[in-house]
């Protein structure tokens, strides 16, 4: 007696055309992960690559920023520069007993302008101010950015009394 297979296990095989459509799928597939793995290697190493040249206002020839401890706060006024939307700050006010941070997603400042702010700072809890950096939010591929390494850093000296 001869073995039969089931007409189930008979045919021979996929058809030309299947066989072009799973090896399209198989690199459509393969090419959506290399490409995947290579945009997350390129984000991890792009830290705010675009020059902001964000800067203190000059106003009477003297940068504006001052401490008013009557009312614990300090006032700026930043200038953006040409290339990119600011689209918002996070200022850290360093002190001798402690830092404070403050974020202000509100301050958003367009290409060439200009914002005034107040940040609160109580120098009774927190001491002397001993520097103050201002770091700007920028929005790269509608992933917004913090660029810690474009921050203004305003050293001691040069921070007045309102």
């Amino acid at each position: 007696m001869k073995f039969r297979y089931p007409p189930y296990l008979r045919k021979k095989g996929i058809t030309p055309l299947m066989g072009t459509l799973l090896l399209i799928s198989f690199a459509t597939a393969v090419s959506n992960t290399v490409m995947n793995f290579g945009s997350a290697q390129v984000e991890d190493q792009a830290q705010c690559a675009i020059d902001i040249n964000m800067k203190l206002a000059i106003i009477s020839s003297q940068e504006d920023i001052c401490v008013d401890n009557t009312k614990n706060l300090v006032r700026y006024t930043i200038e953006n520069g040409k290339n990119i939307n600011i689209d918002g700050l996070t200022i850290n006010i360093i002190g001798v007993e402690k830092t404070e941070s403050k974020e202000f997603p509100d301050a958003k400042i367009v290409k060439a302008g200009s914002y005034s702010g107040k940040a609160p700072y109580d120098k009774t809890t927190a001491g002397d101010i001993r520097q103050i950096k201002i770091i700007p939010t920028v929005t790269f591929s509608d992933t917004p950015q913090i660029c810690t390494e474009k921050a203004l850093v305003i050293e001691k000296d040069k921070i007045k009394q309102c």
